[in-house]
């Protein structure tokens, strides 16, 4: 049978109860059905011990199931074998979830080692479980409205439970949201470009950072004007050589004037030089301590740079790896490499025809999972601290320029001090010292004035180039949205067959015959309506609410584009007052529909009403529950 991705089964359900197991149930890929000798006897509670296990969010929990203390479910994704654990806590919700890469054997074996605790929703850099779940089955994480859509929303789509109204298409909860109904809906159905949303988002954020740059940008250059009117920043290099030239001709004419000096000079400013030298070093000492920390983050840089791409490139290097072993499979030798004896073949494809070793295709999946995860996490980890890495040396940079720039000040006025001792006496000399001192003023103001400038340069070509990202992004999302709606047109059309095929082998009922035409559903509505008519019997409207969940599984079996991953869970198929004769019927549709679809998947239904016919293990799921043995033993 052939596997599309992304799949999703479940292969076994353990829930324990003070160290015992509770209920204890392999599941199998096709049909699997719960049943039981009447109602009330516990098909419910596995139903949404089921929907819990694989990271469903449950308000309230039944009697029976809040007794016991954790659900183990081993599970397939995308072929790679996972076991995921959950803690039952009666009145808490978003509970998280411990997963282990291996089947359930042996994790059982391993208490801690080889478990990892994943929260319910990602928190800052800390990911959820539904993220590791959603890169197991290679499912791109989307954001909806007001947070990523996760496991828990998938599987109210999935998952067809008793208490949800009969004519909604997912499973009901509080401060439920149209869009994000629609943003599920066409994420399951492959209809939803994972371009659109993520790019639809970014936009915004551009969008708000161009609306702060330019309000930063128009907010200085009123505060400018105000201080000066005729602020132009095109003159100050111009402005900066005159500067330089009048202070050089002025300390030329104070060393001429030093020079011709009567020959005994005083000692007065030998404090002062004294004080200028220490205030150079201190600020040379500042200039070599920050220079080296300088010097050691640019190395940092450079060697988290190669580690990013060497992370990287082993996540290439792992997709190549399972790509390239999915292609050639298992070496075959046709003479031993030792001793050139011919080898004869196997017939056992699950051992090595060479050491005779058993290969366990599903460990080596599951290794590649976790592996995987494990380098993303280093790789986001990684691509954060370098962020901070080059924030830093920008900060470093600035303040390199500065203090630079005043040890070059100070070192010209100790050089100048030092040839020739100033004396109180000669106005002309202290005269020209005040003016070398306005300049080195003007030249800080120049310099000042320089990143101001340089700021309102970099705020107008960002601007500029936000500006720029925001038009392409726009382009880029309307052409999406077109792709996505022709897409759309067919996956819709398909489902809505299914839809009819399934209804028109129904008993004879309110329904009538139905086309494709006749079928029209709306994720964001929440409803399905046949032959625009509303008004059907309550067990009419359970048939069509469980045909058009089929009708999305067998969709996504046939057109390999849909995302959705090939599992149903539809909760007492029966519901609302249905007869035997129809339950029964419906119940053999599911089996034949299934049975036609050579592509992996799964459908549980739970029913008080089973057809004997069907009465085989390989298509029910344990015992059948009874008053006296129900589906948990909790006594």
């Amino acid at each position: 049978m052939t596997r599309r991705d992304p799949s999703l089964l479940l292969r076994r359900l353990v829930v324990m109860k003070g160290g015992q197991a509770a209920y204890d149930e392999s599941f199998h890929v096709g049909v699997n059905i719960i049943r039981s000798d009447g109602n009330s006897r516990g098909k419910s509670t596995i139903s949404d011990l089921i929907f819990f296990s694989l990271g469903g969010d449950l308000e309230q929990w039944k009697d029976e199931a809040a007794l016991c203390d954790l659900t183990l479910a081993e599970v397939s994704l995308n072929g790679a074998v996972l076991t995921l654990r959950r803690e039952i806590i009666s009145g808490k919700q978003q509970l998280p979830m411990w997963i282990f890469f291996g089947p359930f054997d042996e994790a059982n074996k391993n208490a801690v080692e080889g478990w990892s605790r994943y929260p319910y929703a990602r928190f800052q850099d800390r990911e959820g479980f539904s993220q590791v779940l959603f890169r197991a089955m290679g499912m791109p994480e989307v954001p909806s409205d007001d947070a990523n859509i996760t496991m828990h929303q998938l599987l109210r789509l999935m998952y067809v439970d008793q208490m949800t109204p009969v004519n909604a298409i997912f499973r009901m909860e509080e401060r439920d949201a149209p869009n994000r109904r629609q943003a599920v809906g066409d994420l399951l159905c492959g209809v939803l470009d994972d371009r659109i949303y993520p790019s639809q988002i970014r936009a915004r954020q551009l969008e708000r950072e161009y609306a702060d740059v330019s309000g930063q940008f128009s907010g200085l250059l009123k505060v400018l004007r105000r201080v000066d009117g005729d602020l132009d920043f095109s003159d100050l290099l111009s402005r900066e050589a005159e500067v330089l030239e009048t202070r050089r001709k002025a300390l030329a004419e104070i060393d001429q004037l030093r020079s011709s000096r009567y020959e005994t000079n005083t000692l007065a400013d030998a404090d002062t030089i004294g004080a200028l030298t220490r205030d150079l070093d201190r600020i040379s000492r500042d200039v070599v301590a920050v220079q080296r920390e300088h010097d050691q983050l640019s190395l940092s840089i450079e060697d988290s740079d190669l580690l990013i791409a060497d992370i990287e490139r082993n996540l290439l290097q792992i997709e190549q790896s399972q790509a390239t072993g999915r292609i050639f499979g298992s070496l075959v030798f046709s003479f031993c490499p030792s001793c050139m004896t011919p080898i004869r073949a196997s017939s056992d494809e699950h051992h090595c025809h060479l050491c005779k070793t058993g290969l366990d295709d599903e460990y080596e999946r599951s290794r590649y999972v976790r592996i995987r995860n494990e380098l993303e996490m280093q790789l986001k980890e990684s691509r954060s601290l370098q962020h901070e890495r080059l924030f830093r040396k920008s900060t470093l940079d600035e303040r390199l320029g500065s203090i630079k720039l005043m040890r070059n000040i100070i070192s010209e006025e100790v050089l100048s001090r030092s040839r020739h001792f100033l004396t109180e006496a000669d106005a002309r000399i202290d005269e020209l010292t005040r003016a070398v001192g306005y300049h080195d003023r003007e030249l800080v103001d120049i310099e000042r004035e320089r990143r101001l400038a340089a700021e309102v340069t970099e705020l107008s070509s960002r601007k500029e180039k936000l500006n720029s990202a925001i038009r392409e992004l726009h382009s880029n999302i309307d052409m999406w949205i077109g792709q996505r709606e022709t897409r759309q047109a067919s996956i819709y059309r398909l489902i809505s067959t299914f839809t009819a095929e399934i209804l028109n082998e129904d008993l004879p009922s309110d329904i009538e015959p139905v086309t494709e035409e006749g079928v029209r559903f709306n994720f964001s509505d929440n409803e399905v309506v046949i032959n625009n008519k509303r008004g059907y019997s309550a067990s009419s409207l359970t048939i069509i609410k469980n045909a058009f969940h089929l009708a999305i599984l067998f969709a996504s079996c046939a057109d390999g584009r849909m995302k959705y991953p090939r599992f149903v869970l539809l909760d007492n198929i029966e519901d609302k007052g249905m007869t035997v004769d129809r339950s029964h019927n419906f119940q053999r549709l599911i089996l034949t529909f299934s049975e036609k679809i050579d592509v992996e998947h799964q459908i549980i239904f739970t029913t008080s009403m089973p057809d004997d016919a069907l009465e085989n293990p390989k298509y029910t799921v344990g015992r059948k529950f009874t008053e006296d043995a129900k589906s948990l033993n909790v006594r």
